[in-house]
């Protein structure tokens, strides 16, 4: 068993079938698996589909029992979420994607923060004003960008942005988030498109994009990596959860976006391409 020390938690992975274990010190509120014949509609090629193939697993609500009312308290919720190593028909395995809500005063969307404790991460993040049109069609991607975040690191999903996560690792990837509990999910736009604006693919061990041609036009596509900022909770090293426990109110933009979407925005670095 492999302690996932970057999680900061006593947490375990077994490296045969990257099945996570969980010390009895913690709780845990709910657990969900999602095979390939799940992600049906979602994937670039669906031919040939082994159905019960693990795409990723969801651990949810961990915590200690005496942080419970902390979380409680903020509205929070900690998960971890491990996709599985290969690639479905070339395209690396993923988590299906989605929008979040429109906080009250529907200014912006919600956000949410993700911390890689193993492998790496690429999360395309895409833009757009109107993913909640009741045509789905006449949904626009008005920003596209990639961002690698690499274990250890932290990603403040801006507001505004859908998401997805990818293993561009060779092994598991192991991540957990922070979630605002309020914030409503919209899975409907991506899986309308059949998935996000680029399927994120390996080719001879070279990761490569290739886009979704149901979107028709879209932005050219920016590459990031990520940076800290710990006036909102963000230092690299230091697990997220712990740094939840130290200084909650750090997070606060996550049910109160609208302040803080420049600031969010700046935590991604832009490069000139992609990188492993």
């Amino acid at each position: 068993m492999l302690e996932l020390k970057n999680s900061g938690l006593p947490l375990y992975l077994d490296e045969g079938n990257h099945v996570m274990a969980i010390s009895a010190l913690l709780t845990m509120k709910g657990f969900g698996r999602k095979e390939l014949e799940k992600m049906q509609g979602l994937l670039a090629d669906e031919r040939a589909l082994v159905k019960d193939e693990i795409c990723y697993d969801v651990y949810r609500g961990i915590a200690y029992p005496e942080d419970q009312a902390l979380l409680d308290q903020y509205d929070f919720q900690y998960d971890i979420t491990i996709i599985m190593p290969g690639e479905v028909n070339g395209e690396v395995k993923k988590t299906s994607g989605h929008y979040h809500g429109w906080n009250p005063e529907k200014i912006n969307t919600y956000g949410e923060v993700y911390e890689v404790i193993k492998g790496t991460a690429l999360y395309i993040l895409q833009k757009s004003a109107n993913f909640d049109e009741e045509d789905p069609g006449n949904v626009k991607v008005d920003d596209l960008i990639f961002a690698t975040v690499h274990e250890g690191e932290t990603i403040l999903v801006p507001p505004n942005y859908g998401h997805c996560s990818c293993n561009i690792g060779e092994g598991p990837l192991v991540f957990s988030n922070l979630a605002y509990k309020p914030c409503p999910v919209n899975y409907g736009p991506v899986k309308y498109f059949h998935g996000m604006a680029y399927y994120v693919t390996r080719e001879n061990r070279e990761i490569r994009l290739r886009k979704n041609e149901r979107y028709g036009a879209l932005p050219a596509p920016k590459f990031a990596t990520v940076k800290e900022n710990p006036a909102l909770g963000v230092k690299f090293g230091l697990p997220i959860y712990q740094s939840f426990r130290e200084n909650p109110a750090a997070f606060t933009f996550l049910g109160k976006p609208d302040a803080y979407v420049d600031e969010i925005m700046s935590m991604l670095t832009l490069q000139g391409e992609l990188v492993r």
